[in-house]
């Protein structure tokens, strides 16, 4: 068995220096390798990789790929892999003593086609009383925005997703899907990050046998940038807007227009979220309004999905380019009346 571990990077030279030097202590079988492919950095990340590559006890390939966004970089990636085993992770990842021990094992099993593990919170500092990651000893919605990952015991993916901080899939199965949609993942100036959720429902779909398994584990930097409230905001955003996408198929023009529940969610978030102030339940006003804001992005993007089925307008992030779950700023999202109110009022509070 061949693993081929493949990472993505662009501009995080010191973090990506952490993930290999954790990768270096790893058991590897001669056949093993790992693949970084700078996605056209503009700082050391060049330097980082040699100098690692020299002493390191398997084969490590630079590659580069100068098209913007993670999902062409990793396709680069791929495609360069000997092994029959892909395990994917980030430049911001340090994967557990035994990731590549516990990647060999569970793929022992040839019935297995694809596993999701446990990412667990690297924090730069502790976390506001307004994000509340975890209930019942698994993560919850509040993790998502920060790549955070544990559905609990062992289990079949089902409708559920891994994230590519830690997701491992033969090459067979990734071949048989069809690999990692460009037009989904994540491109630079939006927060667009449908293409580990699109990858894992084609696996299921096919019938492979997908897991998520919690021994599989790594630990994700959080940086304080990402624990604000409006990060936050913008991430449900633009989850909005990737599932409208996803749900749209290829067909975006059909189906009804507006979901209900959703335009129930946007207009008694405010109420809601000013009660859960008033209580000091943090955490819970947090939820609230990161629900109406996504249902926000979600409607928007129908909306504009229907005048695109017409003719109309551009898909949001692509600049005239057709295209159908933490990076670069974005714009501010569209408000609705009353729901801009809540988001001053509760920003004060749940900052704190």
């Amino acid at each position: 068995m061949a693993i081929s571990v493949v990472i993505t990077t662009y501009n995080r030279a010191s973090l990506l220096d952490a993930t290999l030097e954790q990768l270096r202590r790893q058991a590897y079988e001669p056949e093993d390798e790992v693949i970084v492919v700078d996605n056209a950095s503009t700082d050391d990340t060049a330097d980082v990789i040699a100098r690692v590559a020299a002493g390191f006890p398997v084969r490590l390939t630079a590659l580069r790929e100068s098209v913007p966004g993670k999902t062409p970089a990793l396709n680069t990636g791929i495609k360069a892999a000997r092994g029959d085993i892909l395990a994917l992770t980030d430049d911001d990842v340090v994967v557990a003593e035994d990731w590549m021990s516990t990647i060999r094992r569970l793929f022992g099993d040839p019935s297995r086609g694809l596993v999701g593990g446990r990412v667990e919170p690297l924090w730069e500092q502790p976390a506001p009383r307004w994000l509340r990651v975890e209930r019942n000893d698994r993560y919850n919605q509040m993790a998502s925005p920060l790549a955070l990952l544990h559905y609990g015991d062992a289990q079949e993916l089902g409708a559920r997703t891994a994230v590519g901080a830690n997701l491992v899939v033969r090459r067979a199965v990734h071949d048989a899907i069809g690999g990692f949609a460009p037009h989904l993942g994540r491109r630079r100036g939006t927060l667009l990050c449908g293409e580990d959720h699109d990858f894992c429902a084609r696996a299921v779909a096919a019938g492979h046998r997908c897991e998520y398994r919690p021994e599989l584990r790594v630990r994700h930097w959080v940086p304080a940038a990402r624990i604000r409230l409006r990060y936050h905001v913008r991430w449900f955003y633009w989850s909005g807007v990737t599932n409208a996408m996803l749900d749209a198929g290829p067909a975006p023009g059909a189906g009804p227009l507006v979901p209900p529940y959703l335009v129930r969610r946007i207009l008694t978030a405010p109420l809601s979220c000013l009660k859960h102030v008033a209580a000091a339940r943090q955490a819970e006003a947090a939820e609230q309004l990161l629900q109406a804001v996504f249902a926000t992005g979600y409607i928007g993007e129908r909306v504009r999905s229907r005048f695109r089925a017409d003719g109309g307008v551009p898909a949001p992030g692509s600049q005239g380019r057709a295209m159908i779950q933490l990076g670069a700023p974005v714009g501010k999202p569209p408000a609705i009346e009353g729901q801009a109110a809540a988001t001053r009022l509760t920003s004060q509070e749940l900052s704190r």
